[in-house]
């Protein structure tokens, strides 16, 4: 796919090159830019191959994103999460040929081995053995019969790496196996069930280079949830290795009830098939949420409550330890101290300043006072939730009184639940939160406390 001719000759554009090309961009959204759900969608939207040469309005109703206007201020902030290595992003209109050409020239660097062969890891190596015993745990399971897997926890935790981890492994062993993104499916496809369905198996059979025909399924079917059942079916035939689905940011369709409620009943369904049928027994799930708050939905007739639960924590201090001593940092015991108290042991937080502390000369005082302000190296991340909570005044009044306060806070069960699923707060006891660290303590009081 990659040589050494000139750029425009350099990749063949096939569905090898999609798939890469595609999952490149998920893990730098999630890995280094620090992206929450919208602009993920955004951010993937705008650089997915397919989208190259369609125009700002075609590619924004493609998003999911409310508008237009929107839509390019999200994409602003990206190219300014994007400048830090790709300085030659300016003020002009040529952001993003100038960012897509960056993006391939990082890309090429990981998938042609022959140029840099110890690149080809570099996004995901760092803090996977953190998660070590978790992860031989799902690997394990995971050759089970019927097996289930729910990742919980909140954004930016290693959900997403966890669940690249259990798919790498699973091929290794010969499985089928597919990473069906949710908040890559367009908006139209959530109408309704039935329309959400057909994308949904038309996505597998493509993932699987089947050649199923979807009308056959739906053809002669009372639903469209016998009629997937069926097309389901159809495919585990025709796999003679198990087929491993993993499910990402489910969250998404607990906005959609129309479509959430009877796609988790049906994959409830599956599961429980898949533990009594030897057909379907060669069918794997892991799913992959955020949150517990899971509104109307009946909580029996979904995944949510069944199979090997895994809840991923903060990194341990002498987990943070070693990390450093992965990227070349040596750390004093004050040290390790400093940054449990300002990261609170957060993957994402810590990851990111210690690739940052080991690439340049600034010592840990001065990243973390520059980590603290506009154009810090969380700068997009943050920013990102300070529009989101300035957008919910409830959320605000409720996270300032907890980053006031020098004692847990007893919080409304609902708002709680939002703020923990972006990361902002722990929970502590009886129904209390505290802030998830100090950094943020530190950046969003000032932006968010009204002035006295």
């Amino acid at each position: 796919m990659c040589n050494q001719l000139p750029e425009q000759q350099m990749y063949v554009f096939n569905e090898q090159f999609k798939q890469q090309w595609y999952s490149f961009l998920e893990q730098k959204a999630i890995y280094e830019l620090g992206l929450t759900p919208t602009p993920t969608r955004v951010f993937l939207t705008r650089f997915k191959y397919d989208n190259w040469q369609k125009s700002i309005r075609e590619i924004w109703q493609e998003a999911d994103v409310n508008s237009r206007d929107s839509f390019v201020r999200q994409l602003t902030d990206i190219f300014k999460g994007l400048k830090p290595s790709c300085p030659d992003i300016g003020r002009g209109a040529k952001k993003f040929p100038i960012a897509k050409r960056c993006l391939l020239n990082e890309f090429k660097s990981i998938y042609c081995p022959d140029l840099n062969k110890n690149t080809s890891n570099k996004l995901e190596n760092s803090m996977v053995e953190f998660f070590e015993a978790t992860r031989q745990e799902c690997y394990e399971k995971i050759e089970d019969p019927a097996a289930l897997i729910r990742i919980k926890a909140p954004a930016k935790m290693g959900k997403s790496r966890l669940l690249y981890s259990v798919l790498n492994y699973t091929k290794k062993q010969q499985y089928n196996a597919i990473h069906v993104n949710l908040l890559q499916i367009e908006r139209n496809k959530l109408n309704n069930i039935n329309s959400f369905l057909r994308w949904f198996c038309a996505y597998l059979s493509h993932a699987l280079k089947l050649n199923l025909e979807l009308d056959n399924s739906w053809r002669n079917a009372e639903s469209s949830m016998q009629s997937s059942t069926w097309y389901l079916e159809d495919i585990l035939e025709q796999c003679e290795q198990p087929l491993l689905l993993g499910l990402d940011e489910v969250d998404r369709l607990l906005n959609y009830p129309n479509i959430s409620q009877d796609f988790f009943a049906l994959l409830r369904t599956w599961h429980e098939e898949s533990k009594n049928n030897e057909l379907w027994e060669k069918l794997r799930l892991v799913v992959v949420y955020s949150t517990e708050d899971f509104g109307t939905l009946d909580i029996n007739r979904s995944p949510f409550n069944v199979g090997l639960p895994v809840k991923l924590e903060s990194i341990k201090r002498s987990k943070l330890v070693e990390l450093a001593n992965f990227y070349g940092v040596d750390l004093l015991d004050k040290k390790v101290d400093r940054l449990m108290t300002m990261l609170g042991g957060h993957p994402y937080l810590v990851d990111r300043f210690l690739s940052h502390l080991s690439a340049n000369e600034l010592g840990i005082e001065k990243l973390l006072q520059q980590a603290t302000t506009n154009g810090g190296i969380y700068d997009s991340y943050l920013r990102h939730h300070l529009a989101n909570l300035k957008s919910n005044s409830q959320l605000t009044e409720i996270f300032v009184r907890v980053l006031d306060s020098t004692q847990p806070v007893q919080v409304d069960t609902l708002l709680g639940y939002q703020l923990y699923r972006m990361g902002l707060i722990k929970w502590s006891q009886n129904n209390t939160v505290v802030p998830s660290c100090e950094l943020f303590r530190q950046y969003f009081l000032p932006r968010l406390k009204p002035s006295q």
